[in-house]
């Protein structure tokens, strides 16, 4: 397969910043660099695209050769015969520059996949004009490493599959094609809907975990112990993610945490440790107990901003109802951009 890798990796950031080698494991080069050099090592024919030369030591560049990775930094030269095209690139507007001066050059069929710098979904509607007129073959499906390229911790990709709202990306042989790539260097593929992808894939995921896993000792304490009808529960669950989410997004962090009053969802939450063991309960409760003078103070100067709680599946379905369904699609469209932009 033929492979073009665009960004080696800010090598800066890995070793000097976060310490991977040490908190990790793992040698440099890290991030695109290392997914280049797997790729090579599975027998594909890649190539790495990276404008600047001093993102890596000599001594880095000398072993993504090795392996057989042919190195420019002219990112034409590198997408016009990629059958995937792989961003590694920086966050922001710099990420779609690049994927709209590639977009003519692919070859019939290819596929431009992310990685953690831009979701699945932001990518397509920023191509949509393109994608839709000019290059109506190209897909867009994510390949995410889920984790730094070259850490012990990078044993799989999350591939963006059909979106939830039931928007396709990418066909079903584009995404099959990842998955081969993926798994031809020993990764195991994960297909999740496209716009679930940053979620469970991006930095965030942090917040999705701590978040899932409170979601399941409170569906279970409600349904098991409690005995409480499972609707009832799952629209708490709903009423609890919906307003912490539209007050950040109103109101920042500092402004939702002032909202919710730390000190008194620690006194209410406490009533729910209706098992002996509840260790996600339990760590939040002295997390939430113990925030220092500094993050107090913070809250303090939060600010409470005009925010509507609504559940956004009941509106979405409202705005089709009033205003038809292709008025309604365009507005849900810019909406959704909002929240992954």
């Amino acid at each position: 397969m033929k492979v073009a890798v665009f960004g080696a990796g800010n090598q800066d950031l890995y070793v000097r910043h976060l310490n991977l080698p040490e908190k990790f494991g793992g040698e440099p080069p890290f991030g695109g660099s290392r997914m280049a050099m797997e790729f090579a090592e599975a027998g594909h024919d890649v190539i790495l695209a990276e404008p600047n030369k001093n993102i890596l030591e000599d001594e880095h560049w000398k072993i993504v050769e090795d392996t057989g990775v042919k190195v420019t930094d002219n990112d034409v030269e590198a997408a016009s015969n990629a059958e995937i095209a792989i961003l590694f690139t920086p966050f922001g507007k710099k990420t779609f520059e690049i994927a709209k001066n590639i977009i003519s050059h692919l070859p019939d069929g290819g596929i431009i996949s992310n990685t953690c710098t831009v979701s699945p979904v932001v990518l397509y509607y920023v191509l949509e004009r393109e994608l839709r007129r000019e290059r109506q073959d190209i897909g867009i499906a994510s390949l995410h490493p889920a984790a730094v390229p070259g850490t012990p911790y990078h044993g799989h990709y999350v591939i963006g599959g059909r979106a939830t709202s039931g928007l396709e990306l990418a066909s079903e042989e584009q995404i099959q094609k990842c998955v081969e790539l993926a798994e031809s260097c020993g990764k195991t593929a994960y297909v999740v809907p496209a716009d679930v992808s940053s979620t469970v894939a991006d930095m965030g995921s942090l917040v999705t975990a701590i978040t899932l896993s409170g979601v399941l000792d409170y569906y279970y304490v409600g349904t098991q112990i409690i005995k409480a009808p499972i609707e009832m529960v799952e629209k708490q669950i709903l009423m609890t993610l919906q307003t912490v989410a539209s007050l950040v997004e109103s109101s920042g962090v500092d402004g939702m945490l002032k909202a919710i009053n730390p000190e008194l969802l620690v006194k209410s939450a406490t009533s729910m440790h209706l098992l002996k063991e509840q260790e996600i309960l339990d760590a939040a409760l002295n997390m939430l107990s113990n925030l220092d003078d500094d993050v107090m103070k913070w809250i303090e100067k939060g600010e409470i901003k005009h925010t509507d709680l609504v559940a956004a599946q009941a509106l979405t379905k409202e705005l089709k109802n009033l205003m038809g369904g292709t008025a309604a699609e365009g507005t849900i469209r810019r909406c959704m951009r909002k929240m992954f932009e």
